[in-house]
């Protein structure tokens, strides 16, 4: 494990206990809409194109949720579809035990299994899954390439890849209000309710990341196919959405 990864995963693991809390708060308790709407588009729920219709595989569907964290995903997926086995898998263990008793007060706990692993050597056969999804998890992984890479070998031809993250809106004065509040005061409340500075790695992280025009030219560039995006909240995250090909 690297520099950087060993960073992120102490990062993580210091503040997990506040994690959930702060996540909610700094988005304005958008970030559990973002991923109903992630879950909705990994299984083409409400999807009128053809490309993301219903997803066509055997019954019941395999998911992965990558970079879990204390899988708030893991368990929209699982509700989104009552058929599927959902894999909930992170590197940072105490991010995952919280997210273990989550899936059991949930009722989910059959359903949701959760797996300690590296999201660069996944400890799957090729072509095990017929949904991959991360929110907010990928602009961790460095470098993103080599992670998405090892995504698309463990899902099947024709499964779908589901990305939610946050992104820079592009309209100048939302824009600027987004930066204001993104650079200037989640680091603030961030650093007083979990008693680190952590979130000041959020907006910086955000800001050196692929926007999501030129990360869906690299989703083709890797051999996904029909990827496409969506904004949310005037861009201030954005869904992807592509098949494996």
């Amino acid at each position: 494990m690297d520099e950087h990864a060993r960073s992120v995963r102490t990062m993580f693991a210091s503040i997990a206990p506040r994690y959930d809390l702060l996540n909610h708060l700094l988005s304005l308790n958008l970030d559990r809409r973002w991923r109903r709407t992630a879950a909705q588009m990994a299984f083409g729920v409400g999807r009128r194109d053809a490309a993301f219709s219903l997803l066509d595989c055997p019954q019941p569907p395999r998911v992965l949720d990558l970079c879990a964290g204390t899988g708030d995903l893991a368990i929209e997926l699982a509700r989104h579809c009552p058929e599927a086995h959902v894999v909930a898998l992170d590197f940072v263990k105490p991010m995952l035990d919280r997210g273990r008793a989550k899936s059991l007060r949930a009722g989910m706990g059959d359903r949701i299994h959760v797996l300690c692993g590296d999201a660069f050597q996944l400890p799957f056969r090729a072509h095990s899954f017929d949904v991959l999804a991360v929110a907010f998890g990928l602009r961790n992984l460095s470098p993103v390439e080599a992670a998405l890479t090892e995504a698309a070998r463990v899902i099947r031809p024709g499964g779908r890849l589901v990305i939610l993250e946050f992104a820079m809106p592009a309209r100048r004065l939302w824009r600027w209000l987004y930066g204001l509040y993104f650079f200037r005061v989640v680091p603030k409340i961030g650093r007083w309710i979990s008693g680190t500075s952590a979130y000041s790695y959020l907006p910086a992280s955000v800001a050196l990341f692929l926007e999501p025009a030129r990360l869906t030219e690299t989703l083709g560039r890797l051999g996904f196919v029909d990827a496409q995006w969506r904004a949310l909240a005037g861009g201030a995250a954005a869904v992807h959405v592509a098949r494996a090909s």
